[in-house]
C-alpha cells in the first residue's frame, strides 16, 4: 500500500495579502511556514493542512459576499497560488529480523566465570 505525502522544503504559497510576491511564503522543511522576515504558520505534510497567521488570510467584505451572493457581481478571487511536491511512501508489513543468537563467554584463567546468551529475533 503506498500512501502519498508532500515533501518537506518544498511547499511555496505566492500572492497574499502582506507578503513579496516573488518571494511568497515557504516551509522550513520542519513544517513552518515563513515569510521573509517570521513565521507565519504551518504545514502538516501527511495531511496537507496549511495554518496562516490570520492578518494573512485573504478578507471580502461583506458588501462584495452580498453582491457575489445575490449574483449582481462576479465573485472576486484573491491571485493566491501555491506549488509544492508530493512523494509516495511505502506502507505495508516489515519483514520480521532474522533470528541472531550472540554467545559471550569471559574466561578467567582455566575456568569459565561468566556466560552470557542473548538472542534477539
Amino acid at each position: 500500500m503506498q500512501r502519498k505525502y508532500i515533501r518537506p522544503s518544498s511547499v511555496r504559497i505566492y500572492g497574499l495579502p502582506g507578503t513579496d510576491d516573488r518571494y511568497g511564503l515557504r516551509d522550513n522543511g520542519c513544517g513552518q511556514m515563513w515569510s521573509e522576515d517570521r513565521r507565519v504558520g504551518s504545514v502538516n505534510y501527511w495531511t496537507g493542512d496549511v495554518i496562516l497567521a490570520k492578518e494573512l488570510v485573504p478578507r471580502i467584505r461583506l458588501w462584495d459576499e452580498l453582491l457575489t451572493l445575490f449574483k449582481l457581481r462576479r465573485a472576486m478571487h484573491p491571485n493566491v497560488r501555491f506549488e509544492f511536491e508530493v512523494s509516495d511512501l511505502e506502507v505495508g508489513s516489515q519483514s520480521t529480523p532474522p533470528f541472531t543468537e550472540l554467545k559471550y563467554t569471559l574466561v578467567l584463567g582455566n575456568q569459565e566465570a561468566l556466560r552470557v546468551k542473548k538472542q534477539s529475533g
